[in-house]
């Protein structure tokens, strides 16, 4: 790993990961001790955001970042936004960690807008690796450690309005983070959409509203009130994903829903979210899934 070129080539291994989410369950939460090889068999990157936390172990660990290493130790988290590839690297076993995923849009739905654009900077803004890791004092990472045993305890039962709740608690995990980073004078993309949030949100409620038709970038612009290039530059920057790719994880979301439900084929699934090619669907759909949705459907 001393060569730089060594140290970029797992670079050239990352896949496309899609944790097991839908539209109606936009909140995954994975509890894993690794006791052996790497976090995760293959570098990936995925379209949802992801915060995480080392229980146990970790010495000697780290994790790589786009073109940047990181070193994490028990109790520091990390952030990551939709498409950074990232990988992990244990040297010292046993490692246990909590990692909540989540879609973007989940953020922004919660409500005031501003708010959750505004949290959702923090994970998609341009930051350093170093700006991705979030090193608590003791006090405040025995307090963290307990609200992630908690998401985790939710998530793992299917009890009435698990959903709602993990909403909450994802929501209340983030806005004491921010608060306290806010309390050391941190603001990391904080400053960056104080003024163009707006747009940000017209765009997004204009994808979710139409996502079953045909959608150009004039559209969206127009809905907006920017310019065709204002709101490539503008929804990219805020999500740190191009408005096309946030439509198409959207419509297969849905499209997984469907095909979850029953009641739905293939071909009646692709349509319905606005697809007006199966191959182009089938493609889509296993990019985001990891799976085919024919595959995915069967094993609902």
């Amino acid at each position: 790993m001393n060569d730089w070129s060594q140290h970029l080539a797992w670079l050239l291994d990352v896949t496309e990961s899609r944790p097991p989410m839908s539209d109606s369950s936009p909140i995954w939460v994975r509890s894993a001790t690794v006791t052996e090889g790497p976090p995760t068999p293959y570098p990936e990157r995925h379209p949802c955001c992801e915060i995480s936390m080392i229980l146990e172990g970790g010495g000697g660990g780290y994790t790589l970042v786009e073109k940047e290493k990181i070193r994490r130790g028990v109790g520091e988290l990390m952030l990551l936004g939709p498409g950074l590839p990232h990988w992990g690297v244990i040297e010292n076993f046993p490692v246990s960690s909590i990692t909540v995923y989540f879609m973007p849009w989940v953020l922004v739905e919660m409500g005031p807008e501003s708010d959750g654009v505004r949290i959702l900077r923090r994970f998609t803004a341009k930051q350093s690796a170093e700006e991705r890791v979030v090193r608590f004092p003791p006090k405040y990472q025995a307090e963290y450690r307990q609200r992630f045993e908690t998401i985790r305890q939710e998530f793992a039962q299917a009890g009435f309005g698990r959903e709602v709740r993990l909403r909450i608690l994802l929501m209340d995990m983030l806005v004491r983070l921010l608060r306290w980073e806010q309390s050391l004078g941190r603001n990391i993309g904080g400053g960056e959409l104080e003024i163009d949030w707006q747009p940000i949100v017209k765009a997004l409620k204009y994808l979710r509203e139409h996502y079953c038709e045909p959608i150009y970038a004039k559209n969206i612009a127009r809905a907006a009130g920017l310019s065709e290039s204002r709101l490539m530059h503008l929804f990219h920057q805020a999500l740190g994903i191009s408005w096309v790719k946030f439509l198409q994880g959207y419509r297969i979301h849905r499209a997984a829903a469907l095909l979850s439900g029953g009641g739905r084929n293939v071909t009646e699934a692709a349509m319905e979210v606005g697809f007006d090619s199966l191959s182009h669907f089938n493609v889509t759909f296993r990019s985001f899934m990891g799976v085919s949705p024919k595959n995915y459907g069967d094993a609902q």
